[in-house]
């Protein structure tokens, strides 16, 4: 899309394979904004070493997931990189703390935003991925859209419950969690879809 340029998965971790097979084909309903909870602080290494260790993290037996839950991350700078092996490609299932509720594609901004909003850059990343994946996956983002699911388990919503979430929502809609943080979750809530919708507006006129 004009204006998103994505590193793929080995940019950051070309030696760390998927530690079992990626499920591929999900049936993407909505998109799910996310937080490291991680420093906002300058790491050594950039946001390399960032991916790196939430790669060691949620590949560990405190998760034991087979990569990083999360299909792409957006970091301070604005730039964006393919998260779960193979989601550039299609549509993978992702995973989530408190359960997957399955039917999304996950969004992750590196930081912590319960206390500050994320930078203007990260911020317009993270619009101009959602348009994409929006586009590419047919998701209706006008103000006021939802769409409904039945939830394949979550620490908020047991495995069989008819879910309704709006079509871009904040990881708190759907597991007991504090995630995207409490300073940014009102805009994700409140102004994401507008903002989204503007854009896939803005790129279909360029094109």
């Amino acid at each position: 899309a004009p204006g998103l340029d994505i590193y793929p998965r080995d940019a950051w971790g070309a030696d760390l394979p998927p530690q079992r097979p990626i499920i591929s084909g999900e049936d993407v309903k909505f998109l799910l904004v996310h937080h490291t909870a991680s420093t906002n602080g300058v790491v050594k290494g950039g946001s390399r070493t960032t991916l790196r260790k939430t790669y060691a993290y949620q590949t560990s037996s405190r998760k034991g997931w087979p990569d990083v839950c999360y299909e792409f991350f957006v970091d301070r700078d604005g730039v964006v990189w393919e998260g779960r092996a193979g989601s550039l490609a299609g549509p993978v299932v992702a995973d989530a703390t408190g359960g997957s509720q399955g039917f999304a594609q996950l969004v992750c901004l590196l930081g912590n935003f319960t206390k500050v909003l994320p930078p203007a850059a990260q911020q317009a990343s993270l619009v101009r991925t959602l348009a994409w994946l929006a586009d590419r996956y047919q998701i209706d983002t006008n103000p006021g859209a939802t769409t409904s699911f039945v939830s394949r388990g979550s620490n908020r919503f047991k495995n069989g419950v008819t879910v309704t979430a709006r079509t871009i929502s904040g990881h708190r809609d759907t597991s007991k969690t504090a995630c995207p943080g409490k300073k940014f979750y009102p805009a994700v809530r409140d102004r994401m879809r507008a903002l989204v919708t503007e854009e896939r507006a803005r790129v279909a006129h360029a094109s």
